[in-house]
Parts: structure tokens; C-alpha cells; sequence
């Protein structure tokens, strides 16, 4: 369907019009009014609304004679209070199809936002706000639908809320993206010093670096759920039994005409999160990219402007200023050729031909290439090979593997049910490392034994060792 097929022709007037900020304003007052009520808002309150926003603008007479215009132009009418321009306001708003006036079996009279005209201010919203995605969300809510219970049973529902969830995140990074180069761009505009570390230090650290960029990096980092969401696709891929169950739950819900049909559109749902989350990296690296060269961008521009040396960089930039200047006030384009004055003091040229003495380096023919004869290298003796066989040896043997863990533990036991960590006898480091790694090993379902460590006690031995004793007991 064609998009005005579905809302009005005029629905976007009252947001081209010279009272486009006041309309938005009165718009998103509805809008946070519409989420509190279950059915409608009622039409005297609605009103209020109106006329309590009319009233704040009374000496703002720009807003007043526009508002008059406006009324004069369409209904040829004076208004004679706040009362009767919202009574305008709202009649504007219901005829270029934002609202819709019902009237209910008790001749109260309701006003309700249409269905596109949510979805619009609620998209609005989000973007006068400023909110930003919540990239761990999306990744959870993937990870959770495909690996319930109930993905079993109705894989068709679990596959189409990942699919969304995963266009969601996607489409958030890029946006991420896409306002890190925004930032880049208002930075190399600034002229001012106290705005660039404004910008720097307030804007950009709190709407890119708080909310996005650095969650990015440690809490919601894609990386977390990523294996486990690839393997589940991977091996509904190769579960005919679920692909042909999930099709026919979709034909049974009118989505697809056939079960064919509802395969491919399943096959192409998986296909889409398979290879977002695999080429991903990509994306990422574009936004760690960016975000240091918005870092490079502010500092360049703030050393461009503090730039006061009178050396070469610093006459330079003088001289760059001032063309900047003359381009902004002569309305100079960037081709335009340089002022008389100018002009003389520069000996710069394009060079359009290649001679011998041009820098270009010129390509020549390949030549047969003739290899030289190669002698096999030097390898160690056999006593180099002796002691290097040695030194392994020795690190294998040094090496804490969970067998020597559990045979330790064991003779340290030697019968006994249980033992505290004072009584193995740390002496010294190789023993204070043995018993890190019976904690660390304690457990893994191999170990042999089992701790508690709900001992307060700590120890420390002459030797300077500290730690927790803890308890060891015998599986």
C-alpha cells in the first residue's frame, strides 16, 4: 500500500506551518495525556490542556498574531479569547487527521490519537528526548526468545519477535554511528574554545559516551550472547522436524498460503540474525573508529583555534582565517580564484603533464627474475636441544593440572573426612598456589573434593601469607 493511502494528505501541515513548534508542543501534550487514559481524553480536558499552554504564550505576541492570522485565514473569524483558539486548535488538529472526536452513549464527547498518529509521536518523542538504544536489551531479549521453552512449541512467534529485535539493534548501531559523525561535524563548525570543551566534555560524554558507547564496551556488549544465539540458529537450520513445525503454525495464522512459502520466510528471518551477529564486528569497529576521530577532531580544532605561535604552522593559519573570513562575508565559493592582493603571493599551479622530472615514479617492465641459491640454516646442536628438552620437561612438571590438585588434596586428607587450609602447611609460594588453585578447581565436577567457604577466619603464616581458611572435604 501507498503510504497516503493510509494517513491524510494534510497530516504534516500544522508541522510545516510558522506555529510548527507550538502545534508539536500542544501535539506532545496530548500524547503524554492519551498514555495515561484507557479509552480517550475527555474533550473539556483536552481543552484545558490547550488553553493552559494558549495562556503561557500571552505575551509571546509573534504566537498571538500568527494564531489570529491563522484563524482569520480559514474561518474568516476574530477570536475573542484563549478558549476560542483552542477550540480552533482543536478543530485543526482533527481535520488534518491527528485526533478523531467520538461521542459516547452518554453524549460525552472523547478525543482519541489515531493509530499512525501514535506510532508518529511516539517515534517524535523519542527523538526530542534524545533517548538512546538499549543495545543489551535487544541482544537478551533475542537470546531469551530463542532459547525458551515455548520456542519449541511456537518457533514460528520466538523466530519473529529475534527477527525484530535483531532489525532493532542493528538499525540502533548505525544510528550510534551516524550521530558520532553528527558530532564530528558540529565540533568542526564551532569557533569557540568554551563550546568545543562543552561539547566534549557534556554533550558528547553524556548522550554518546554514557548512554551508548561505553555500555557498549562492557555491559552491553554483543559478544556476551552472540555464540549461544549463532548455535541456536545453526541448528534450527538443521532441524527439518522444527522448520516444517514452525511453517505450518505460520499458515495456520494466515501468514503464509503454503508451507513452502513459510520456509523461505523462515529461512530468511534466520539467515538475517545468523549474519548480523557473525559481520557485526564490522560495525563495531566503524563506531570505535569514528569515536576516536571525533576525539582527534575536537582536539585539532581546539588546537586550531588556540593556535597563536608566529611560526610557519601558526602564519599559516592566519593566513587560512582570513580566507575563511573573506569566503563568509563575499559569499566566496571554494574554486574561486584568490583576491588581487592575494593572488601574487602564491606561485601554486596545476600541473597537467608527466616529465622526467615530475615526482611520479613511472612503471616499468617486469624482468625475469633470477633467485639466488639458498643455504639450509644452522639448527641447534644436540646439547642446545638437550637443555631445551629439559626446560619443557621442567615447566610440565611445574604445571597445576586438576589431577595433581585432586592427588594433593588427597594425601594432604590422607583419611581424614576434612581439613582446614591452616592445616596443608603453607611455607611457602609454591604451596600458596596450590591452594589458589583448590579453590579455583573446587567446583568443577572432576574435583575429588569439595570446599566451604564460608569461613570469616583468615590466617597469615610468618612467612607473610594471607588468607581465608577455609574448609576442605572429602567427596
Amino acid at each position: 500500500m501507498r503510504l497516503f493511502d493510509i494517513i491524510p494528505d494534510k497530516l504534516f501541515s500544522v508541522l510545516v506551518s510558522p506555529l510548527k513548534e507550538d502545534y508539536a508542543a500542544i501535539l506532545f501534550k496530548i500524547y503524554e495525556q492519551y498514555l495515561l487514559t484507557t479509552f480517550g481524553i475527555d474533550r473539556e480536558v483536552l481543552m484545558d490542556i490547550i488553553v493552559d499552554y494558549i495562556e503561557e504564550k500571552e505575551e509571546n505576541h509573534f504566537f498571538e498574531q500568527a494564531l489570529d492570522d491563522e484563524i482569520w485565514e480559514e474561518s474568516m473569524d476574530s477570536p475573542a479569547g484563549a478558549r476560542d483558539r483552542a477550540a480552533f486548535v482543536l478543530r485543526k488538529l482533527e481535520s488534518t487527521g491527528w485526533l478523531t472526536v467520538e461521542t459516547y452513549s452518554d453524549y460525552k464527547q472523547y478525543i482519541t490519537l489515531n493509530d499512525y498518529a501514535i506510532r508518529i509521536l511516539e517515534v517524535l518523542d523519542k527523538i526530542r528526548q534524545n533517548k538512546q538504544t538499549e543495545y543489551q536489551g535487544f541482544v537478551f531479549a533475542t537470546y531469551t526468545l530463542l532459547h525458551s521453552d515455548e520456542a519449541e512449541k511456537q518457533g514460528n512467534l520466538a523466530l519473529e519477535k529475534a527477527h525484530e529485535q535483531t532489525e532493532q539493534l542493528v538499525n540502533g548501531l548505525k544510528s550510534l554511528n551516524h550521530n558520532i559523525k553528527r558530532y564530528i561535524e558540529k565540533v568542526l563548525a564551532q569557533k569557540s574554545p568554551a563550546e568545543i570543551l562543552r561539547m566534549h566534555f557534556q554533550d558528547y560524554k553524556r548522550e554518546i559516551i554514557d548512554q551508548s558507547y561505553h555500555r557498549l564496551k562492557t555491559s552491553d556488549n554483543v559478544s556476551r550472547y552472540r555464540p549461544r544465539i549463532v548455535k541456536k540458529i545453526n541448528a534450527w537450520l538443521n532441524d527439518d522436524a522444527w522448520l516444517n513445525r514452525a511453517a505450518d503454525l505460520d499458515v495456520k495464522r494466515g501468514r503464509h498460503p503454503d508451507r513452502e512459502t513459510a520456509k523461505k520466510d523462515i529461512y530468511r528471518k534466520m539467515d538475517y540474525i545468523r549474519q548480523a551477529y557473525l559481520t557485526m564486528d564490522s560495525l563495531l569497529e566503524e563506531i570505535d573508529r569514528r569515536n576516536a576521530q571525533y576525539a582527534n577532531a575536537s582536539f585539532l580544532q581546539l588546537k586550531y583555534i588556540l593556535n597563536t605561535s608566529k611560526n610557519t604552522e601558526g602564519q599559516l593559519l592566519d593566513i587560512l582565517k582570513y580566507l575563511a573570513a573573506l569566503r563568509a562575508e563575499e559569499g566566496m565559493r571554494a574554486d574561486d580564484p584568490l583576491p588581487a592582493h592575494i593572488q601574487p603571493l602564491y606561485s601554486i599551479f596545476t600541473q597537467g603533464y608527466l616529465d622526467a622530472g615530475s615526482l611520479y615514479t613511472a612503471r616499468e617492465h617486469s624482468k625475469n627474475h633470477r633467485p639466488e641459491e639458498m643455504s639450509l640454516p644452522e639448527g641447534p646442536d644436540e646439547a642446545q636441544k638437550s637443555r631445551r628438552l629439559a626446560h619443557y620437561k621442567e615447566m610440565l612438571a611445574r604445571r597445576m593440572t586438576r589431577e595433581k590438585i585432586n592427588h594433593y588434596v588427597l594425601e594432604k586428607l590422607s583419611g581424614r573426612p576434612a581439613i582446614t587450609a591452616r592445616e596443608l602447611g603453607i611455607n611457602d609460594v609454591e604451596d600458596f598456589v596450590k591452594l589458589i588453585y583448590v579453590a579455583a578447581y573446587a567446583p568443577s565436577r572432576l574435583a575429588k573434593y569439595k570446599v566451604d567457604f564460608s569461613s570469616r577466619e583468615r590466617v597469615t603464616t610468618r612467612e607473610g601469607f594471607n588468607f581465608k581458611n577455609i574448609r576442605i572435604k572429602r567427596k
